[in-house]
Formats: C-alpha cells, sequence, structure tokens
C-alpha cells in the first residue's frame, strides 16, 4: 500500500464478489476478543482513530494523500479450540465470546514499530496508549464483495461470497476482513454503511 493505485486498489471493492489480490501492507493496531459488539470494542475502535491521527502530526514525512483513517478489523477464531471456520457462517456457528480480533488503520510502509512506540510514551493522556503496536500482512489471493447497510445484514452477504469462492474452487485461508469504509459511531444508524468484506482464500485441492 505504498503508491497511489495500490492504495485505490485497496479500498475499493463490486457489489458483486470478486477475486483481488492484496499485496504487503502495514498497520497500526490494537488487539481485542469477543463480540464486536462491546463497549471495550467500541473504545479500542475510537481509541485507534485518535491515536492514527498523533502518529500522522507527529512525522514530518507524511503524504496527505495517502493518509488513512479508514478503520479495518481482522476476524478470528483459535481453530485448536472450535475448528475450521469457513465464510458463509463465520458469525453464525461460533460462540462469539471466543471471536479474535484485531482493529487496525493502515499507514505508510515508513511508519515503524518505534514511531509507535514514541506516541504512546509522548501521548500517554490517549487511551490504550501502550496497546497500539505495529502489524504488517499480505492477504494474498482474496474473494471480496461489497456490503451496503447494518451490519446484520453480513449474515446474508458472507454466504454469496462463499458459493463465489467455492464455485472458483477456492477456500478460507486466513482472517475475515471488514473493511469500514463509512466512519461511524455506537448508537448511530447502519443504514448508509459501506462494508468491504474480505476473506484471503487458497486452491481447493482434491489429493
Amino acid at each position: 500500500m505504498n503508491t497511489s493505485k495500490q492504495y485505490q486498489d485497496y479500498f475499493t471493492a463490486s457489489t458483486q464478489p470478486e477475486i483481488i489480490e492484496i499485496s504487503r501492507a502495514s498497520y497500526v493496531s490494537i488487539l481485542g476478543s469477543g463480540s464486536p459488539g462491546t463497549d471495550a470494542f467500541y473504545a479500542k475502535k475510537k481509541a485507534i482513530a485518535a491515536f492514527a491521527e498523533a502518529l500522522y502530526s507527529g512525522s514530518a514525512d507524511i503524504d496527505n494523500a495517502i493518509a488513512s483513517n479508514i478503520v479495518e478489523i481482522f476476524y478470528w477464531f483459535d481453530e485448536d479450540k472450535v475448528g475450521y471456520v469457513d465464510i458463509g457462517n463465520f458469525y453464525t456457528t461460533v460462540d462469539l465470546a471466543l471471536l479474535q480480533y484485531r482493529i487496525a488503520i493502515g499507514i505508510p510502509d515508513f511508519f515503524t514499530d518505534e514511531h509507535i512506540r514514541q506516541v504512546a510514551w509522548q501521548r500517554k493522556d490517549l487511551a490504550f496508549a501502550n496497546a497500539f503496536e505495529h502489524f504488517e500482512y499480505t492477504a494474498g489471493k482474496c474473494v471480496q464483495i461489497l456490503h451496503s447497510g447494518p451490519f446484520a445484514g453480513e449474515l446474508e452477504t458472507l454466504p454469496i461470497l462463499q458459493e463465489f469462492a467455492t464455485a472458483n474452487g477456492l477456500k478460507k485461508s486466513g482472517m475475515h476482513q471488514e473493511i469500514h469504509l463509512v466512519s461511524f459511531e455506537r448508537g448511530q444508524s447502519q443504514a448508509h454503511l459501506q462494508t468491504i468484506l474480505r476473506d484471503p482464500v487458497s486452491e481447493v485441492s482434491f489429493f
């Protein structure tokens, strides 16, 4: 995510399922667990926006054209405990108390662990300051779709993405990712939301 074209493609999705290749990306992030609707979840979501703003404002090298305030969330379950959880039933087959997540905001590649630790040390007034960390991830081949409206509607959209993956001989192979293109706070209407639902995939082996 270090060129403008990559940046634009990363935050673009169709209302129809599609296959996309995502290269390595860097993030400032914070870990959490449990249902995404808890007080702790929303507190961390709010805090990361403030932390990213402090990170950007403290750098003389930042290019505003690639600065992001778009919140992304990576979700997964411990498969050793719950087994394999596919795309279409990701939120419906396992107790969400067992859900693990990483709330993230994409950052330019030149930011390092040291930059994040420095902001945490300088801005002790920021919530969860010492819990933020640098994260790099290469999603690779993914299936994705643009979901419009409330998050509850994802229970209907994800099976569509699952069917597409299966029809193309692909299976889920990593963390489920949600990219919140429209900013929102707890209690606000979700009717206007635009969310990219993205899952890394690999080819199904028949041997």
